[in-house]
């Protein structure tokens, strides 16, 4: 099922759901493909979220009837198949350190774990990408294991490093530049996921797959990781 809503002069949202959910993230990353696709010469931009799908068309070529007319009976007659998605495993290396997980130490203590517990928690699944956020290298990552799970800070830093892993909630983000945040801060990559990088333009998309991999503080530095 799924429900298309006015949003702008040339832009609707086609909304599927209404609780974020793994199957949820995986049918918007497959109909995102299907209608790219279909209408690529005629849409300017696709804005996938958790359940909704925003998109921007070239009102110079359909107008807003038509478009509406052609979206939903692409939709009608595509049926969603999991084993459709076409979704990327990204490996990202972690260093889960004291020195750069900046709440590491509390979420430690609250949490009653070791650290090698911690990072064998963290890093043994795959986080699926619901959504991108204030960059296109920021992704929204779920579902973090209730062992760790933890609220967002009550007061956000001003200056979170750049490669910096966050919990917050249920949730387990890479902070792509140097920002303010509240996230809970675990570790660091040493992988550069600015926008100074082209090809993190198109690092992550909704549906793909996140692997965290820990490495050494020796290894992280090597491959040029910041104390």
């Amino acid at each position: 099922m799924f429900n298309i809503k006015l949003a702008g002069e040339n832009t609707i949202i086609i909304y599927f759901g209404d609780h974020a959910a793994p199957k949820l993230a995986e049918q918007v990353a497959f109909y995102t493909q299907q209608l790219l696709d279909a209408l690529g010469n005629i849409i300017i931009d696709v804005v996938p979220s958790y359940t909704s799908l925003m998109i921007s068309y070239r009102l110079s070529l359909i107008d807003h009837h038509d478009f509406c007319d052609q979206v939903e009976q692409l939709l009608s007659n595509s049926t969603f198949e999991p084993s459709d998605v076409n979704s990327n495993l990204i490996e990202i290396p972690v260093y889960y350190g004291l020195d750069v997980g900046l709440d590491l130490d509390s979420l430690l203590n609250d949490k009653g774990l070791k650290l090698e517990e911690f990072i064998a928690i963290h890093s043994s699944k795959t986080y699926l990408v619901y959504a991108i956020g204030f960059s296109p290298a920021f992704a929204f990552l779920g579902k973090v294991d209730d062992r760790i799970s933890a609220t967002r800070l009550a007061r956000p830093r001003i200056k979170i490093p750049a490669g910096s892993i966050g919990i917050a909630d249920n949730q387990t983000a890479v902070y792509p530049i140097t920002s303010s945040g509240g996230w809970n801060i675990v570790g660091r990559t040493p992988v550069d996921l600015s926008l100074k990088e082209p090809e993190n333009i198109k690092r992550f998309s909704v549906g793909d797959r996140v692997q965290f991999m820990p490495i050494s503080q020796e290894k992280y530095c090597s491959l040029g990781g910041t104390l």
